[in-house]
């Protein structure tokens, strides 16, 4: 209520008494007091009035049944014996009226204030609690409503459930020890009762309360209620307080207004949560498909992401001018997490017998085994000839076949040796092999053909590694289709960059790489930080059908080459070795067998 001075104003007061005085009766002195002050006085001694002065009336003015005031008069003695406070009860009844009349209109000013404020303060919430993403920050959102409002509750906490099993959990809380207290009223009996309770209740006077026992003594009065969007219970709002009547149907009007915007903004900070929760399981899905393609290249994808999120993390922190545009917040962090894990993601179409060739004529079967039936036919031959020619008496006939089973053996060596594709293939070995196929043998059929086709031939004579031409655009095809693949997933903005983080880990720096053939400066940071985690982790891996698992110094020394052929990004590369990234990841993931001293001096700069 507005101060009781404030319903009569002294300007106005003097007016009426001005307008009033020419009627009273000569001589009379009158004096007005309202709210402690005097507002006017008329007549001579009117200012010295006082209600104990000889031959003065009081006429008290009243508010709400409270005396908020009087007017004092004093009638000449010819007229007061005649006036019996006919004057005074006159301006009396003036002024009250005036007096109740200002109070009722302040009042209703003062109810459309409160609720002009009660709808801003309630705009204001559900502004903040429809912003809230996360579950916890909706609860927070609304706590604040309660935490610190005059005459407030001195406690409050929302409480999730669980569908499943309708457990509650504690998410957040305010108030003096709240985080102990509240998780002390979860496993109260009087808990479990307001959990079942559909509309929520205010229970003040605690102590009497038959299910409670005191679990929380600082506990005197308890309001409650669920936090329900269509039906379905998503959790609890509690406030306490301190004092035994600690809240009215006021309080639970408030909180009823606002745990209904406050559910449905949890509803949707949920769903939002699992939305969150969908997209990076699919990726995880995607990227265990891709590796379980293959016993050789398992836990690639997953091996990768590591690496490339290390290395991202230095060039953040990095004071070279090269990095000082990159930046590794959250959501440019995610986006480099997604990317690596998809990176492969077009292998999922490539055909196993290449992606697991280990050698050289590997195909849908071995087929060295085939020729070294082949080089049996040979030895069998070579053994009736050795019987003909002794029968017909010639003497060298033994050292003839043993000569012939020698020069077999170390052709089928040779052959043996270069299908493992870990040598160069220089043309004396590429004419040696030429050689060897020009041999004849004859099938079961009779037929006589060479002893290598021309497909087994073109196989052994790679130059590098196991893959011909054919089969390794087989693979590069991956890259192609990755891309393919990424594309055609609508990205949210946050995520726009997979697709080129992703499909652009085998281009190479100075341009010879591919899917596109791109140069350095048309690669992101990011692409080039995926080319080298997606190099060091295949080098380094144990489970690669073509070769024995290499140690840090070979890896890094192959690398390096890289690095000086314009392969890789060399400053990225200096910084992998600089910043120990190199090792980190080799402590977690290499055997001890692999992990060497290597001389990081030699190849920096």
């Amino acid at each position: 209520m507005s101060k009781p001075a404030a319903y009569l104003k002294p300007t106005w007061a003097r007016r009426q008494l001005e307008l009033a005085y020419p009627l009273l009766p000569a001589g009379a002195r009158v004096a007005l007091w309202f709210g402690g002050k005097r507002l006017a006085a008329m007549g001579e001694d009117g200012p010295d009035l006082s209600e104990d002065a000889a031959g003065v009336q009081t006429f008290p003015l009243t508010l709400e049944g409270k005396m908020r005031g009087m007017l004092l008069l004093r009638l000449p003695p010819e007229a007061a014996s005649a006036a019996e406070g006919i004057w005074g009860d006159f301006l009396v009844h003036s002024l009250q009226g005036v007096i109740e009349a200002e109070h009722a209109r302040h009042s209703v000013a003062q109810e459309a204030l409160a609720s002009y404020r009660e709808m801003a303060l309630l705009q204001r919430a559900v502004t903040e609690l429809n912003h809230s993403l996360k579950p916890a920050a909706v609860a927070a959102s609304l706590l604040k409503e309660f935490d610190g409002r005059k005459n407030a509750t001195d406690f409050g906490a929302v409480f999730l459930r669980d569908a499943d099993d309708a457990s509650y959990t504690l998410i957040q809380s305010f108030g003096e020890n709240a985080a102990d207290a509240f998780p002390r009223l979860i496993e109260s009996r009087l808990f479990a009762a307001m959990a079942e309770h559909p509309l929520g209740d205010i229970l003040n006077n605690l102590a009497e309360a038959p299910l409670w026992k005191g679990e929380i003594q600082e506990f005197q009065s308890l309001l409650w209620l669920p936090l329900a969007v269509h039906g379905e219970n998503l959790g609890l709002l509690v406030l306490a307080s301190r004092r035994a009547e600690g809240f009215s149907a006021a309080d639970m009007k408030r909180a009823q207004m606002l745990v209904s915007v406050a559910a449905s903004a949890l509803r949707n900070a949920q769903l939002y949560a699992a939305e969150q929760m969908i997209f990076p399981a699919f990726v995880k899905v995607i990227a265990t498909a891709i590796d379980a393609k293959s016993p050789y290249t398992a836990g690639h994808c997953r091996r990768v992401p590591e690496i490339a999120l290390m290395l991202a993390e230095k060039a953040h922190l990095a004071d070279s001018a090269s990095f000082a545009a990159f930046r590794l917040d959250d959501e440019e962090r995610n986006v480099l997490e997604i990317a690596a894990m998809l990176h492969d993601c077009g292998k999922m179409v490539t055909p196993e017998w290449v992606v697991d060739k280990a050698t050289k004529l590997d195909s849908l079967s071995n087929r060295l085994d085939l020729i070294a039936l082949r080089f049996e036919v040979l030895r069998r031959d070579a053994w009736i000839d050795c019987l003909r020619d002794s029968a017909d008496g010639l003497p060298a006939a033994e050292q003839i076949y043993q000569e012939r089973l020698r020069e077999l053996d170390e052709d089928f060596a040779f052959l043996a040796k270069c299908n493992l594709g870990n040598e160069f293939m220089s043309p004396e070995h590429v004419g040696r092999i030429q050689g060897i196929a020009a041999r004849r043998w004859c099938n079961a059929r009779g037929e006589e053909l060479p002893l290598l086709s021309e497909n087994e031939v073109y196989n052994l004579c790679i130059q590098r590694g196991t893959l011909n031409a054919e089969e390794r655009k087989i693979i590069e095809e991956h890259a192609v289709i990755t891309i393919r693949m990424l594309s055609q997933i609508p990205f949210p903005r946050s995520l726009r960059n997979v697709t080129e983080y992703a499909g652009g880990h085998h281009e190479r720096m100075d341009g010879n790489g591919y899917p596109r053939g791109l140069k350095g400066e048309q690669l992101s940071i990011p692409a080039r930080i995926m080319a080298i985690a997606d190099i060091f982790e295949a080098l380094t891996a144990h489970d690669r059908p073509y070769r024995k698992a290499g140690t840090l110094n070979w890896a890094v020394e192959v690398m390096y080459r890289m690095k000086k052929d314009g392969h890789i990004d060399g400053e990225l590369f200096d910084l992998f070795l600089s910043e120990g990234v190199y090792l980190e990841y080799a402590r977690k993931h290499l055997a001890a067998s692999q992990i060497d001293q290597v001389d990081v001096a030699r190849y920096l700069g």
